[in-house]
């Protein structure tokens, strides 16, 4: 009975006052390198700024000068990713996605070194990626180190590594509230009290490490403004509406280039030295577009735009375009910051043209930008939640909150619509039909939430798929863990534990995974 017991724990998970101290030092861990990766950001981006300041305009040879370095540090960085750690390319939500489901090996030490290293140098070459995507994957890097180290369950190690993503985040943005939703909403993790326990220790210590070195202020410093009014919400619409188009069109963007990218005349590290060029020569005819954007977002938040209207409209299409130009280079580097500036862009052009037009009912264009931005990111990632909170954090401005809840909930009807997947699980599929080196080749437990109205919701369990190498072994339900038989009836809200052998192909365990889903 006590083996029983033991191997039962041994699967499930360690005691939940262990897990919650494991979660603070998870939270210290991965705010500690959101604070040393964005201070090595800062500075390339203050130097960057500040020689763009002190390049005479007469320079005319510097961009054939500088064009050689940008190609040199875009095909370094790639080299090194494909080196090291190839999982450690894009934005790493994605791969820590994966992770959480048992399909992808988490080897630590060189995620965080070429994440680190390679996303410093993708950024040095100007490239248009934000630095929140790699400090995600960093903080569940460090949460997976922990765990190796000290050898914790499976369950317990599922929830410290989506602990870390979630405190990255949260330390990337100074915005605790949002690192925990995103762990709900976009890592699906369900909602036990260990769960979002964890969570919460995790990114409150990753938050109070980050403002106990880079201070306690918000990231954009938009002015105290007033609730926008119930007759200005028509504006609001319109603009929640375009936003959303533009959050589908990045995401066909990227996903089209990334199908098309094989067939091109070039090699990928190729590829990416050209990219990196491009974004030397934007460095020099026009420094802002560069990187992941927050001297724009911060212009547009903060009403200081000193671009005419057809300055705006160029400066959203070729951010839009070098930024899905970026992003397929395979480097490290996220999707987040740019989202948001193209939101940004998108609300103040459109508060720019209504303010002419239709002035008395028409907020502020630096209010209409962060209706924007939630919207795009609502569109392109479909996490609501975690996009406005998001948003209200980093500006400090709770009563923007109904506006924005209004614009993220017309931009995910209107991307529901159009039946895109959402960016991070398009970007997974297709990672999980690509092999990868470095698989395991051992059993390993998987985790499953059981969603409402899922193919598997009301199924018994000898009616699951079968395969030689899946065995259902435990199965939580409202706090309590048992093991199922046969006749045991899945629930809408059962996490079911499963065994996955090395011989159990991705594409049927992938399969499996989505109908347990709301389809």
């Amino acid at each position: 009975m006590s083996n029983h017991h033991h191997t039962r724990k041994h699967l499930h998970r360690l005691s939940r006052r262990y897990t919650f101290l494991l979660s603070a030092i998870v939270g210290g861990l991965a705010g500690s390198i959101a604070v040393f990766y964005q201070t090595c950001v800062q500075l390339i981006s203050t130097a960057e700024m500040a020689s763009s300041q002190l390049i005479p305009r007469d320079w005319w040879w510097l961009p054939a000068l500088l064009a050689p370095l940008g190609a040199f540090l875009g095909y370094a960085s790639y080299r090194l990713t494909q080196r090291f750690a190839p999982e450690a390319s894009g934005s790493g939500i994605p791969h820590t996605k994966a992770v959480l489901l048992g399909m992808r090996l988490l080897r630590p030490v060189p995620l965080l070194i070429s994440k680190f290293c390679a996303g410093l140098l993708a950024l040095g070459a100007g490239l248009s990626l934000g630095r929140e995507g790699p400090t995600v994957h960093m903080g569940a890097a460090c949460a997976g180190w922990l765990c190796d180290r000290i050898h914790v369950p499976p369950r317990t190690r599922s929830n410290l590594i989506a602990a870390g993503a979630g405190a990255g985040l949260a330390a990337a943005f100074n915005a605790p509230l949002a690192g925990f939703l995103f762990i709900m909403e976009e890592l699906r993790r369900e909602m036990s009290r260990v769960t979002y326990g964890s969570a919460l220790i995790s990114t409150v210590t990753a938050v109070a490490v980050a403002r106990l070195f880079l201070g306690q202020g918000n990231s954009f410093g938009l002015r105290e403004v007033a609730p926008v009014e119930l007759r200005q919400f028509p504006v609001v619409f319109i603009v929640a509406i375009l936003a959303a188009l533009l959050g589908l069109l990045f995401n066909r963007g990227i996903l089209g280039l990334l199908e098309k990218k094989p067939k091109l005349p070039l090699t990928p590290a190729g590829y990416a030295g050209i990219v990196g060029s491009l974004g030397m020569l934007l460095f020099c005819w026009c420094t802002p577009l560069t990187g992941g954007g927050h001297y724009l977002t911060h212009s547009a938040l903060s009403g200081e735009m000193h671009y005419g209207l057809s300055g705006l409209a160029l400066l959203l299409a070729v951010k839009l375009v070098f930024t899905i130009l970026s992003y397929v280079t395979g480097v490290p580097g996220g999707l987040f910051a740019p989202m948001l500036t193209l939101g940004a862009l998108t609300g103040y052009i459109c508060g720019v043209i209504m303010g002419v037009w239709v002035p008395e009912l028409t907020p502020p264009p630096q209010i209409l930008a962060t209706v924007g931005m939630a919207a795009t990111l609502t569109s392109s990632v479909r996490a609501p939640l975690t996009g406005v909170v998001l948003i209200v954090e980093m500006t400090g401005q709770y009563n923007l909150l109904y506006a924005l809840l209004f614009g993220a909930w017309f931009a995910y009807l209107v991307a529901e619509y159009f039946g895109d997947q959402p960016i991070y699980e398009a970007l997974l599929h297709r990672d999980l039909n690509i092999k990868q080196p470095h698989w395991k080749e051992e059993a390993r437990a998987v985790e499953v939430l059981v969603e409402s109205h899922s193919e598997l919701e009301h199924l018994p369990l000898r009616r699951f798929p079968h395969h030689d190498d899946l065995l259902v072994v435990l199965l939580e339900r409202d706090g309590q863990v048992m093991i199922p038989h046969g006749s045991t009836v899945v629930q809408a809200g059962d996490l079911i534990t499963l065994l996955v052998g090395p011989h159990m192909p991705e594409k049927e365990l992938t399969l499996f995974l989505e109908k347990a889903r709301d389809g």
